[in-house]
């Protein structure tokens, strides 16, 4: 049997398939660009919609004053001997029974700041967000080159002033000390030279290192 055969004859047993490669078909299928499936219509509210739209929760209403209380009609029916659904519908014409809304068990709510003032805000107040404009325009750089000009100015005139002749003021110890140095440097006396510290026995013992004569160098050759 030939490959051409094997081929052609759509037949999942005989059809061979290469190394590397998938098997080919064995059915009449649509072409490549065909998109298999069912396509769903889009959906009205996408991704968008979802997570950039609240929606509020509205509580269902309250029971209002000219609604009847089915519990009671029911009960004075059952004690009225009603057989049936259509004698309790004849029953209910004639009997007008209100819901009264029962009591609040417990306190009394308390009035918190946001009942009575809606934009009343909770916790505390966090910092104020970074003025960003006056950071990439320089203001911060240009309101500190103008103090710094101003430290400056303020310098320079201190400075100025600073240079005029002014009397040092003393103080009484100060002063003391000026009047007693003069006595204290004229009572001075000299004092003589301490011994040095020698044992007793080279008190008297004369040195017996004799120098050489200095009149002629040391480092001359002797030629004669």
């Amino acid at each position: 049997m030939s490959e051409g055969y094997r081929l052609r004859s759509k037949n999942t047993i005989l059809v061979k398939d290469d190394v590397g490669k998938a098997k080919p078909t064995c059915y009449d299928l649509p072409h490549e660009a065909f998109a298999y499936g069912r396509a769903e219509p889009a959906d009205l509210e996408g991704a968008r919609e979802v997570t950039m739209h609240w929606a509020a929760h509205v509580p269902r209403p309250k029971p209002g004053e000219k609604v009847q209380d089915f519990r009671k009609l029911n009960k004075m029916a059952a004690q009225a001997n009603v057989p049936n659904a259509i004698g309790l519908k004849d029953f209910k014409k004639d009997k007008d029974v209100r819901l009264i809304p029962p009591a609040p068990l417990g306190a009394q709510p308390k009035v918190i700041p946001s009942d009575v003032i809606p934009s009343f805000a909770y916790g505390r107040k966090s910092r104020p967000s970074t003025p960003i404009n006056a950071v990439v325009g320089y203001q911060y750089a240009a309101e500190y080159e103008e103090a710094l000009a101003d430290g400056y100015d303020k310098y320079q005139v201190i400075s100025d002033q600073s240079h005029a002749k002014h009397r040092v003021r003393l103080t009484k110890a100060s002063k003391s000390l000026i009047a007693t140095s003069k006595t204290k440097r004229e009572s001075f006396e000299p004092q003589e030279p301490k011994v040095l510290f020698k044992l007793t026995k080279f008190k008297n013992i004369q040195s017996r290192l004799q120098l050489p004569s200095l009149s002629s160098s040391q480092s001359m050759p002797v030629l004669s």
